[in-house]
């Protein structure tokens, strides 16, 4: 019974697995992945390359900081982790011990734990307990001495350090050798950022922000010409050959193309690349298809908006309690019934969904940094006052996007945190 019982499960995956489909490897569309290949960066890149051409030919004589700026999808995270992946290899081949590290400050709370996650990453053995700040960076930098290690450090979210940290906390980051005299310097940096570069500077004080200024480089939203490429290139890593029109790349990308009155952020474009290659993948199997469409396309924009989907893959990058946060405001938004809602009511839900959940809810002050980090992601709008209200408060809310679908996602995605043990 039981071998028979084995049998019909293998039967069973074998029949999953022999069913027509879409994807070679769907993996290839998730928002984590970083291609090979970054179509239309290769002058950023360059760029990169030249700012940190020392890190190789003479290491430690100086500490490179070079800002990275631009809209959301425009490539800033794929260039800075590609060049680090590159620029270690190239390292190692000359008898250098150079390693990346990519820090997301989102979920940094100082100075003191972005220096953790750079020991964590880098291996190090600092104790993370009983030491200050200074004394922490000291340790760090005598560890990478003995080790003879050299690192670049990209700092990505870094408009959470600038809207959130103390004054000396981003002091000590963009001028850290300023701070820390060695004579080995072996901390190089990558600061990624959504600000204008203006905003930037005016965020910092007038010497760190001329500091930030001196080595920038912008990544400027994708045009639909180039949106065409990456989607095709993208294409052929995921999808089996031959089941994609090529209408379906063009017409993504005029949907979405800066120049033609999208917003250029290539997540998004390949977010509804992957929606509709699903919605393809379902009616084959029903047998209603037999490849992606343009037809596809135009059914999951018209079921999700594009600005849904934009949401949507934004969830894959926060914490349980920031997606907890998001459903209170949709939440709060449906029980007010207008377009904007307090942040007190959103609170309230908040503290409701953690007590359901058997959950510490956030602090206050913590609930503010929340929402300053989702408007930075572009999933929320915020506001200080409103049209007949009196008082001094502020007010919240999700734009265009359906609250329905959205609750749903959350719920999947709220769930799947805490399967993880998130």
């Amino acid at each position: 019974m039981i071998s028979e019982s084995m049998f019909n499960l293998r039967e069973l995956a074998e029949s999953v697995i022999k069913k027509p489909g879409v994807f070679l490897d769907e993996t290839k569309l998730y928002p984590e992945y970083v291609p090979e290949v970054l179509p239309h960066r290769e002058e950023q890149f360059k760029q990169l390359a030249k700012m940190f051409k020392h890190v190789v030919v003479s290491p430690g004589t100086s500490s490179a900081r070079v800002v990275l700026y631009g809209s959301l999808g425009t490539g800033k995270t794929a260039t800075a982790i590609s060049f680090g992946k590159v620029i270690s290899k190239l390292a190692s081949e000359r008898g250098i011990k150079l390693k990346y590290v990519h820090v997301n400050c989102a979920s940094a709370k100082s100075a003191l734990s972005v220096l953790r996650e750079i020991k964590n990453q880098l291996g190090l053995k600092v104790p993370d307990r009983g030491l200050g700040f200074s004394e922490f960076a000291q340790a760090l930098l005598k560890e990478m001495d003995m080790e003879n290690l050299y690192a670049i450090v990209t700092l990505d979210e870094f408009d959470s350090v600038l809207h959130s940290f103390e004054s000396e906390d981003k002091y000590s980051l963009v001028r850290f050798y300023d701070v820390f005299h060695a004579e080995v310097m072996r901390l190089n940096f990558i600061y990624v950022s959504r600000m204008r570069l203006y905003d930037i500077v005016k965020a910092l004080d007038e010497i760190s922000g001329s500091y930030m200024m001196r080595n920038t480089i912008v990544f400027n939203p994708y045009k639909s010409r180039e949106l065409y490429d990456i989607l095709r290139y993208r294409a052929e890593e995921v999808f089996y050959p031959g089941v994609v029109d090529s209408d379906v790349f063009e017409y993504i990308a005029n949907l979405v193309g800066y120049d033609t009155g999208g917003d250029g952020n290539a997540r998004k474009a390949l977010a509804i690349l992957y929606s509709a290659g699903k919605l393809a993948e379902k009616e084959i199997e029903e047998g209603r298809a037999s490849r992606v469409l343009v037809d596809h396309v135009r059914a999951v924009s018209a079921k999700e908006d594009l600005d849904l989907i934009h949401v949507l893959d934004s969830l894959n990058y926060l914490n349980l309690h920031q997606l907890l946060l998001l459903k209170s405001i949709a939440i709060g938004l449906k029980e007010a019934g207008g377009n904007y809602v307090s942040i007190g009511l959103v609170e309230e839900v908040y503290r409701r969904l953690c007590q359901d959940l058997g959950l510490e809810p956030r602090k206050h002050t913590q609930i503010y940094y929340y929402v300053s980090e989702l408007v930075s992601r572009g999933i929320v709008m915020t506001r200080k006052t409103l049209k007949g209200r009196r008082g001094r408060s502020s007010y919240v809310s999700f734009g265009a996007a359906p609250l329905d679908s959205l609750l749903k996602a959350l719920d999947r995605a709220i769930a799947m945190r805490r399967e993880i043990g998130e």
